[in-house]
């Protein structure tokens, strides 16, 4: 397996002990959900090859579905950083979660946004302005090539 996709799952699963304070209930759903990433991880190239295929298989699904029940039974985990207060706990918490939130739906929705931004510049390229930009460009294109000089064509001659 690829150093950069074992270092992508390896942080997932962290995720899950960096989040909660997890009990030993979840061990085994953890594991067993882990062997089948594991496993899937192995027939990707690279990180971003994972990340890809990740964001649309069953088994991301599975992930936060797991994420999300054991939010719902596990507290969360208090980090000490000075600051002993509750607010700030989840404060924390809910930048740390918005952030990857943030991320997944960037990853999730850039393919979406790519094709909307071809379809856009097709349909550009449809109108006056589109043709006036096409014009120009095949102008400049034609514009760097020399003009032959009549020494050139009479040697040819």
């Amino acid at each position: 397996m690829d150093n950069g996709v074992k270092a992508t799952i390896d942080a997932r699963k962290m995720a899950f002990a960096n989040a909660y304070e997890l009990t030993n209930e979840f061990d085994k759903e953890i594991e067993e959900l882990f062997k089948k990433i594991y496993k899937f991880g192995e027939s990707c190239s690279d990180a971003m090859d994972f990340e890809n295929k990740f964001s649309s298989s069953p088994l991301n699904e599975e992930y936060m579905n797991l994420f999300v029940k054991i939010g719902s039974k596990c507290p969360a985990k208090k980090y000490d950083s000075g600051e002993s207060t509750t607010e700030s706990n989840g404060k924390k918490i809910f930048d740390e979660a918005s952030s990857d939130a943030k991320y997944v739906m960037d990853e999730i929705t850039r393919p979406a946004r790519r094709q909307a931004r071809m379809e856009m510049d097709s349909k550009l390229r449809d109108t006056p302005l589109g043709k006036i930009e096409q014009a120009s460009n095949m102008f400049h294109l034609f514009k760097r090539f020399k003009k032959p000089k009549k020494t050139d064509i009479e040697n040819e001659e």
